[in-house]
């Protein structure tokens, strides 16, 4: 059920040397890329990097926030096609929440990471690094990695809590 899924769900950095299945992946993406699309562009793409070089180098990117990616067999750049829609940041945001819905259900861990905006420990903006180093180029953006695999060590579930003081109707 959707909503277990939901509850077990963690951010998780820590990974079992353990590859993941390619055959699977794809699947998972395919479903992934079902999501809301805007006049059904789907804009959304994805370079798969399982290589432990380009990990490693994806690992150097940021001086902390990235430090863990080696650990990860797997990470999932999602990339946009800019051009052929105005919501490409949405549907990015979307398709990457389906598919950590998804890696979940598998019993694959993730985590995420926002990369549409910023700079690498080296000053070098994400957009040049993803074109210098990925091949990413105009009009495709990168919006977030997600690293993946099979955890290492348990992680608590999330508890439900009381959300009507955020639920506001007809006015804030």
């Amino acid at each position: 059920m959707l909503k277990d899924i939901i509850l077990k769900r963690r951010t998780v950095r820590k990974y079992k040397d353990k590859e993941i299945d390619r055959k699977k992946l794809e699947e998972l993406l395919m479903y992934a890329s079902m999501g809301p699309s805007n006049g059904n562009s789907h804009p959304v793409e994805f370079i798969i990097v399982d290589d432990k070089d380009k990990i490693e180098e994806l690992s150097q990117m940021d001086s902390f926030a990235t430090l863990y990616l080696k650990e990860a067999p797997t990470i999932v750049i999602v990339i946009a096609n800019t051009e052929i829609c105005k919501t490409w940041v949405e549907e990015a945001s979307l398709t990457a929440a389906y598919l950590q819905l998804l890696l979940e259900e598998e019993g694959i861990s993730s985590s995420w990471i926002n990369v549409k905006e910023g700079n690498t420990a080296e000053k070098i903006s994400y957009e040049e690094y993803f074109a210098e180093n990925f091949d990413v180029k105009k009009p495709y953006r990168a919006q977030c990695l997600i690293p993946l695999g099979y955890k290492k060590s348990g992680t608590k579930n999330h508890e439900e809590f009381d959300i009507s003081p955020k639920v506001h109707y007809n006015k804030f």
